[in-house]
């Protein structure tokens, strides 16, 4: 039996997991850390949270497979994306990592504009001009930490920083490069105007390598630290959703998936680039070399849960148990929350609105209102969201038969049962929920020879244990009027400019109340 290690880095927490080559789990750990919400609009992580997290759980892991005398193959790495972290050469941070969250940029993103319009950059990055990628960051740290930008190394990714400290490389692969704004998504190359535009060269950046290399070895540092094998490659296998793509069977046209953590991704597949007229839909490098995904992104859907629970259930928040508590409370609720409907923009909209300054709404509540439509509310809000999501990637790329859901939340099945409600089609839900780790795994499993390609590896790896939920007649009709409600309530709120109201403190928005 081969193993493989996977190496998750996500925005709550490292996980890392151990797999054999029939995708069995035979062994995980995590380590949570926090992010820095600086008001209004600042995300920021500390780097070292990673590393030392890296650490842990793979020692973690190096003590669980000394004990039972098993020889894992390599160590498999995905991560988040889009985060940007200045470096020197020993791959020390000089500022926390400006995370994909942060909208600081706004400024920046009007500074591009007046060079590259939002068509153009589309068409070239398969991104939209939005405080989400990675350039506009780089021209933050340029015109507000000057000092910084010069004397950086290198201005690298999450994934690329712990494969640094774990091999001494700095690679990253087309899948993460993606989120740049940087590379040319038809040719995966560093685009020369965009470079320029950052005031950036080749050699301020990681060197480019496809998805699913190895990029390099554990070093001996990393091998003593962990007890793992010196020499085990250490192979980039793609962002975080491109991976979970492959352990959801997300490989050809036709099939999506919807994965629900801190945020939540709607992704297809797709044989070549395509790109949406409106800039709403993000076009990226696939985990599988030479191909392309479709993807919406939703900033904010796991994360307003955990919101939710931690201020309004403090009687549950020491409990190991707390989100089936608050599944069933939410369950004793009504389609339709009775009323109360939830806008998850707690830290701005990405697709299908592409509002950063949008903020989380809860709207229509009555002296009657108890804290289980609010719950329910955050249930149906994050669900109509994915839902109208999930309808303008369809437009854009092909017909949506059926759609994979994972992540932390899809572990519930209210929450499960709310989006086959929504989408319409049928819902597949496969018993590892953790797809990214699989995901990894499958990557890397491909790249060490164990599987040909990718198709067999997943067929192989996921096998058929999987619960299906159909969409029912009468729910569907509940979140159609709902998703109405909820499209004219958000418009209403945007053609007014009530988020520009809110944006800062009260004595710098004299001219919007003016006007």
């Amino acid at each position: 039996m081969n193993y493989l290690i996977t190496l998750d880095i996500g925005t709550s927490g490292t996980r890392a997991s151990l797999y054999d080559q029939t995708g069995k789990c035979h062994f995980t750990t995590i380590s949570e850390y926090h992010t820095s919400f600086i008001y209004p609009n600042k995300v920021e992580q500390n780097p070292t949270d990673w590393k030392d997290a890296a650490i842990t759980t793979l020692t973690k892991v190096g003590t669980f497979v000394k004990e039972n005398n098993l020889q894992p193959m390599g160590i498999s790495i995905t991560s988040q994306r889009a985060s940007l972290i200045p470096v020197d050469k020993e791959g020390n941070h000089y500022h926390d990592a400006i995370m994909w969250q942060d909208k600081r940029t706004l400024a920046e993103c009007a500074e591009m504009e007046k060079k590259i319009s939002m068509g153009e950059l589309h068409k070239r990055t398969g991104l939209r001009l939005s405080p989400y990628a990675v350039l506009p960051r780089i021209l933050w740290l340029k015109n507000h930490e000057p000092a910084i930008f010069e004397k950086a190394h290198k201005l690298i990714g999450v994934q690329d920083y712990v494969a640094f400290h774990l091999t001494g490389e700095f690679k990253t692969d087309w899948s993460q490069a993606a989120r740049t704004m940087l590379l040319d998504i038809k040719t995966f190359e560093w685009d020369p105007e965009l470079l320029d535009i950052g005031g950036l060269t080749n050699d301020k950046l990681a060197d480019l390598i496809p998805p699913g290399s190895v990029a390099g070895y554990l070093r001996s540092a990393m091998s003593e630290l962990t007890g793992l094998e010196k020499g085990l490659p250490v192979i980039l296998a793609g962002g975080d959703q491109q991976a979970a793509a492959l352990a959801l069977n997300v490989i050809k046209p036709g099939a999506a998936e919807a994965n629900t953590g801190t945020g939540s991704f709607i992704i297809v597949a797709t044989e070549e680039p395509k790109f949406d007229e409106k800039c709403r839909v993000i076009c990226s490098a696939s985990a599988i070399p030479g191909k392309w995904i479709l993807e919406a992104v939703i900033f904010n859907s796991g994360s307003v849960q955990r919101w939710f629970k931690e201020q309004f259930y403090q009687d549950l928040i020491d409990q190991e148990d707390a989100y089936p508590l608050l599944e069933k409370e939410a369950a004793s609720s009504t389609p339709g929350s009775n009323g109360v409907m939830m806008l998850a923009h707690f830290e701005g909209s990405a697709a299908p609105y592409w509002e950063p300054k949008a903020k989380g709404t809860f709207f229509n509540l009555s002296l009657g209102t108890k804290r289980a439509d609010m719950i329910r509310a955050v249930y149906e809000g994050i669900t109509m969201e994915i839902a109208d999501n999930l309808a303008l990637i369809s437009q854009v790329g092909s017909e949506i038969n059926t759609v994979t859901i994972a992540g932390g939340m899809a572990k519930s099945n209210l929450f499960a049962n709310m989006q086959a409600d929504a989408f319409g089609v049928n819902t597949v839900r496969y018993k590892d929920s953790e797809a990214s780790s699989l995901g990894a795994a499958i990557s890397a499993l491909v790249t060490l020879g164990v599987y040909d390609d990718y198709e067999i590896a997943a067929t192989s790896m996921l096998g058929t244990n999987m619960e299906i939920f159909e969409p029912r007649e009468k729910e569907n009709l509940i979140f159609s009027q709902m998703r109405v409600r909820k499209n004219r309530f958000f418009n209403a709120l945007q053609q007014e400019e009530v988020y520009d109201l809110f944006m800062g403190d009260i004595g710098e928005v004299e001219t919007i109340y003016k006007k």
